[in-house]
This record gives C-alpha cells, sequence and structure tokens, in this order.
C-alpha cells in the first residue's frame, strides 16, 4: 500500500509539473491586443493588406523600407480540448493578387513575442511559391505570424486556418501502449522471434534476388529472351511459365524463411532450448524504445505527447508492481518435508566421528587436510552419496515419497553430445 501511494504521489507530481510548464509556455506568449488575430477555435480565414512601415528589417537593403503585418494566431486549451490531441492546424498565406506583377512577399512563423514587427532573423523568412505558403503547429500553440512586402506595391493577402485529423497517430497511440504493455511477453516468446526472423530472412533473400536481376538486366538486356530460348530448348512452354515462377517464389521463400530459423538457433536460443536472458532484456527494451517512440508520434504537440508517455509508463510499472507483488504471495508457501526433519532431528544431536570430521577449506586450521582437485571432486561425490542413503532409508521420507508421488519427476541424463529437441520436429 505505501509503494501504491508512492507511485501515485510521483504520478500526480508529474502531470503537475508538465501542466505548470504548459501554462508557463502559454503565459510567455504575450502580445498587444490590437494586432489582426486568429482563433483554432473559429478556424476562420483573415484578408489583409500590410500597411506597415518597417525600416531595418534582416534580409532587405540598408536604407530600405517594407510594409509588414504580424497576426496573432491563438491555440486551444490543451485540458479542455483533449479531442484535438491527433489533429493539426495548418496555416496557409495566399497572395490575394491576380492582376500585375505579384509582389515580393515573405513570412515568418514564430512565437517570440520579443521581436518587433518584421525584425524576424534572415534565416526564417521564407517565399510564398507560387503564391501560396503552408505550415503546421499543434492546435493548442500560440504563434505569431510576420507578413513582409518589399518594393513600392503593395498586396493583399489572405491567412487561413484548419483542422486535420491524422488516423496514423491514433494508430501509432494504439501500437505503443500495446508494445509496451507486452515488451516482457513478446520478448520471451518463441513465436515472435522466429516469426520477426523468418520475416527479415524472407525480405533479405528478395531484396538480394532483386538487386542482382536489377544488376543484371542493366548489364544485359537480352537475358529474359535468353531464358525463354534455354526454357524452350528445356521443353517448357509459355503454358509452363506461371508454375515455374510460383516454384522459384516458393524456393526464395523458404531459403529466406531457413535463413532466420537458422540465426534464432545460433543467436538466441541457448543450448537447453531456452530464449537467452540477455538477448530477450535487449529485445523487451527495443520494444520499449520502439514503443516510447510510437507515443510520442501520436501527437503533433510536444507536451501532450510527453505527458500521455510518462502517464502511460507510470500506470504499466503499476500494474507490474501490483501482478509480481500478487503472484509472489500466491507463490509463496513455505513446504516442509517430514523426512527432511525427521533426517535433521535425528542428526541434530549426533556427534561425528574422527573419521567423519573434516576441518574447514578456508579457515586457518592447525590440522586442516589439503585437497587436491580430484580428490576434492571425489570427497563431495562421496559425501553427497552417504548423505541420500541415509535420507533414503529413513522410514518418513518413504512416506512423504508414497503422498508426493505426483511431484516427484525423473529428468532425463543429460547428452551434451545430443542437440535438444526442438518443437518443431524438422529441426
Amino acid at each position: 500500500m505505501v509503494g501504491d501511494a508512492a507511485t501515485s504521489l510521483r504520478l500526480q507530481a508529474a502531470l503537475l509539473l508538465l501542466l505548470l510548464v504548459a501554462l508557463a509556455n502559454s503565459a510567455f506568449f504575450v502580445v498587444s491586443g490590437e494586432l489582426p488575430s486568429l482563433t483554432v477555435a473559429e478556424f476562420a480565414s483573415l484578408q489583409l493588406s500590410p500597411s506597415l512601415v518597417v525600416e531595418g528589417s534582416p534580409g532587405s537593403k540598408p536604407g530600405s523600407q517594407v510594409i509588414c503585418e504580424r497576426v496573432e494566431i491563438n491555440g486551444l486549451s490543451r485540458l479542455r480540448n483533449l479531442t484535438s490531441f491527433f489533429s493539426s492546424v495548418k496555416v496557409k498565406v495566399l497572395n490575394m493578387n491576380s492582376t500585375g506583377r505579384p509582389p515580393n512577399i515573405t513570412v515568418c512563423f514564430h512565437r517570440n513575442a520579443s521581436l518587433g514587427v518584421g525584425m524576424c532573423p534572415e534565416g526564417q523568412w521564407e517565399k510564398l511559391t507560387k503564391g501560396s505558403w503552408v505550415r503546421s503547429m499543434s492546435p493548442f500553440d500560440h504563434k505569431l505570424l510576420d507578413i513582409r512586402i518589399t518594393g513600392s506595391s503593395v498586396g493583399t493577402v489572405e491567412v487561413l486556418l484548419s483542422e486535420e485529423f491524422y488516423l496514423y497517430r491514433l494508430i501509432f497511440l494504439v501500437l505503443g501502449i500495446t508494445l509496451m504493455t507486452f515488451a516482457s511477453s513478446l520478448s520471451n516468446s518463441l513465436v515472435i522471434y522466429y516469426g520477426g526472423a523468418m520475416t527479415l530472412g524472407i525480405l533479405l533473400v528478395v531484396l538480394v534476388v532483386l538487386f542482382q536481376v536489377g544488376v543484371v538486366s542493366f548489364l544485359t538486356s537480352y537475358i529474359p529472351t535468353l531464358l525463354r530460348s534455354l526454357l524452350l530448348e528445356m521443353g517448357i512452354e509459355e503454358d509452363l511459365y506461371n508454375p515455374v515462377a510460383v516454384f522459384l517464389l516458393a524456393c526464395v521463400v523458404l531459403t529466406g524463411a531457413w535463413l532466420g530459423f537458422w540465426a534464432v538457433r545460433k543467436l538466441v536460443l541457448t543450448e537447453d532450448g531456452s530464449i537467452d536472458t540477455g538477448v530477450a532484456q535487449f529485445v523487451a527494451w527495443s520494444f520499449r524504445i520502439v514503443a516510447a517512440s510510437m507515443i510520442l508520434q501520436s501527437s503533433v504537440d510536444p507536451l501532450l505527447a510527453v505527458d500521455a508517455l510518462m502517464s502511460i509508463h507510470f500506470q504499466i510499472c503499476r500494474l507490474s508492481f501490483r501482478r509480481n507483488k500478487n503472484k509472489h504471495r500466491r507463490s509463496y508457501k513455505p513446504v516442509s518435508s517430514p523426512a527432511v526433519d525427521s533426517y535433521e532431528h535425528e542428526h541434530k544431536f549426533q556427534r561425528l566421528s574422527d573419521s567423519n570430521t573434516f576441518y574447514s577449506s578456508f579457515h586457518d586450521a592447525p590440522d586442516r587436510k589439503h585437497y587436491s582437485k580430484d580428490e576434492w571432486d571425489e570427497f563431495t561425490k562421496e559425501s553427497t552419496k552417504k548423505a541420500l542413503e541415509s535420507l533414503v532409508c529413513s522410514p518418513d521420507f518413504s512416506r512423504w515419497a508414497v503422498d508426493h508421488a505426483d511431484r516427484i519427476t525423473l529428468l532425463p541424463k543429460k547428452d551434451t553430445n545430443r542437440r535438444h529437441q526442438s518443437w518443431l520436429p524438422w529441426s
């Protein structure tokens, strides 16, 4: 309960910190209320003719004057408009002068309210391409749009806002949550390793074949004609072209699958057929990193994306902690063996004879006997054998063995020269 409360407090603190950052980001944006403005919630358009004369604008000729205008774009509240999580807003600037020579119009899209109108750095000004300019922004962001017209001509521009919903961002969020939740389970599944490796092997073989065919076709353009003549000489007519193509495709797929299968057997599995622990941990963290990247890409607003990632991470950690805690409680059950208890009780006060007295192998005892490696192995084997004989001969152990016969399993003797059996008959 204490751990759950601490986790909940940490989650609330992280959410509060992100909210404060979002509020600070919004509070930093302070502009004059006299500027023409557009609100994302309304998605309206605005036509204007820049009229503010500015001298010394970066990027313009020294001493020349330009005509500028600034448009304020107000975003939505994050907490009240979560339905726009997967959306983005497109800001469009259109040149409305259809006659005469088009004016030289450049725009600067920024959020620095401390800059004067038309005073953006030279590298931030962008020209209209074919009379239009389009950029995307978060529906929760607040930005400024500076419009600059150089020369003596006066122009009219239109600023439009439009919201677009992206389905792939929703798919990224769902896949990211699923992948982060089941990362540990997937990293310990043989189906994932074999399926992924076989798919990758097939793709590699197909790419190699396509590359080779492309190179050969580029160097020698008469290869198709030569192959057709060879097939005809072998007695394979045009009616058999499709079966031959299917057979070759099947060979390519099987070659790629065998390559992936071999890679899993050599790089992933241990000698006893289980998944290597280091490989499983690496794959699990790889899944988590990919899942985090998907969640961060689920929204164009970075604050909401990070908030969603942290919330999902804390919820998964909390559920995992609870599951492991309950599993530990269910699995922890003290098991006592009557035979072992009887054996310990029987030998608790029994005094060892001189022949069975063995001095410590690591303390500095004067009567300590020094063993070689072979003598020590023989000694441990003989001691274990005597202890097991004494245990098996006790009547309590016999009764315990009869009562718990269903729990006793005899494993086959391990043969290091024989390869382990796999779940596939042909492996």
